[in-house]
């Protein structure tokens, strides 16, 4: 053996070693997240609470391990089910012969299992398989499984997966982004056909098309969602909620725009393009060299639309740290409450407002996850083990700023001869 060959015994070594890691980690996530439901339990707290505890459980995991929440909930979820149902899998990703994205979704195929039987032929059976393939062919392999070990469960499966297909988008680098659609496999494949045959008549029938084929598929995609044609630019305007300086805007400066959740960013150049585009219509915030929102009084318990889209802008997200929930998907939390009799207290103002999802918003509400905040606005989250800033402590200028410097417009075309004088 070379010194070479020694390199490949050493990086297999460290796999091993890292998914025994991720195996212990596992286990502790469980036991620790059990545990705070149970002690809640042994206080002689009701069953909601008890649930309550564990929903900040899994919080205090996310923020301790910088991930999402989502992830920490799986990874509990899964873990619970290999540790009970399968353990054999358990056995071998402990030993580090299986990494944990294997387990996951052999966890995963277990859950799409009804019979104790097949639950048991799957632990007894699929550990060979998954160290031996990739993580590609072991999902197939899973898929293969479950509907010949359960075949009359297999139509009521899909039915409750149909109910599941949904569409997401999600940024890319260098202008790009991803869209997935989870949809049923006769529509995909026929979707598939089509874009690959228009796709290929396309380009035939124009010779100075220098597209390769996946261009093509791409563009035919794009083109019919849109309704675009030759003649035509396509159903609606370019309608989208950015944050966009107005120095950029004008050319004065060359900061990236983004989108209100904060994920896609748009290089300067594209956006004085769209911003001259006959048709383009924005919902933005137009911002001065300081930045900030308006801070704006409403009277009664419910923001108007342009508040709401304001504060969607200039959040993009829930306000807890591990959660990315958009934020026009989230409830917006007064985070002094609304008092109907006293409007002074709890006002509807951007400055008092927060998008919170309703999980966490939930959770706020029933004293499970405590918050407060301090004098400039900025919202701390008290968990059991210690207390996180929110999301929004940066991204506002509150009611201090006397003469903000910012244009809240909802609906606006720009204007050919728009001139900018900076102030002085």
């Amino acid at each position: 053996m070379t010194s070479t060959d020694s390199l490949l015994g050493i990086a297999t070594d460290a796999s091993r070693m890292l998914w025994r890691a991720e195996a212990a980690q596992a286990a502790a996530v469980l036991a620790f997240v059990d545990g705070r439901r149970s002690d809640a339990v042994a206080a002689g707290r009701s069953a909601a609470s008890a649930e309550d505890a564990r929903q900040v459980a899994i919080l205090e995991v996310a923020v301790e391990l910088e991930t999402a929440s989502g992830f920490v909930a799986h990874l509990v979820a899964a873990t619970r089910t290999l540790t009970g149902d399968l353990p054999t899998v358990w056995a071998a990703h402990s030993e580090g012969r299986i990494d944990r994205a294997k387990t996951r979704a052999i966890a995963s195929a277990r859950w799409r299992l009804h019979e104790d039987a097949s639950v048991e032929l799957l632990d007894a059976s699929v550990v060979p398989y998954a160290t031996d393939h990739t993580l590609s062919q072991l999902k197939s392999w899973l898929r293969r499984f479950v509907i010949r070990v359960e075949a009359d469960h297999a139509a009521r499966r899909r039915r409750e997966a149909t109910a599941q297909r949904h569409v997401t988008i999600t940024a890319m680098d260098d202008g790009m982004s991803l869209l997935q659609a989870v949809i049923p496999t006769h529509d995909a494949l026929l979707i598939d056909r089509e874009l690959f045959l228009s796709a290929k008549t396309s380009r035939a029938t124009d010779p100075d098309d220098a597209r390769r084929l996946s261009q093509a598929r791409a563009d035919v995609l794009t083109d019919r969602l849109l309704g675009r044609t030759t003649e035509t630019p396509g159903r609606g305007r370019f309608h989208v909620g950015i944050t966009v300086a107005l120095a950029t805007l004008l050319g004065l400066d060359d900061e990236p725009a983004t989108t209100g959740d904060g994920q896609h960013a748009i290089d300067p150049a594209l956006v004085r393009e769209l911003a001259t585009t006959p048709g383009t219509l924005f919902s933005r915030l137009l911002t001065d060299e300081a930045g900030g929102i308006l801070d704006v009084t409403e009277l009664g318990r419910f923001p108007t639309a342009p508040l709401r889209r304001a504060l969607e802008l200039v959040d993009g997200v829930c306000d807890i740290p591990t959660c990315d929930k958009p934020a026009e998907q989230c409830d917006l939390d007064h985070q002094q409450p609304w008092d109907p009799d006293h409007p002074d207290r709890g006002p509807t103002t951007a400055a008092n407002l927060h998008p919170r999802c309703r999980s966490h918003h939930g959770l706020k509400t029933r004293g499970a996850l405590p918050v407060d905040h301090d004098e400039d606005g900025t919202t701390r989250w008290h968990l059991p083990t210690r207390a996180v800033t929110g999301r929004t402590a940066f991204t506002r200028a509150w009611t201090r700023r006397t003469d903000p410097g910012i244009v809240v417009v909802d609906r606006f075309h720009p204007p050919v001869d728009l001139e900018y004088a900076p102030a002085a």
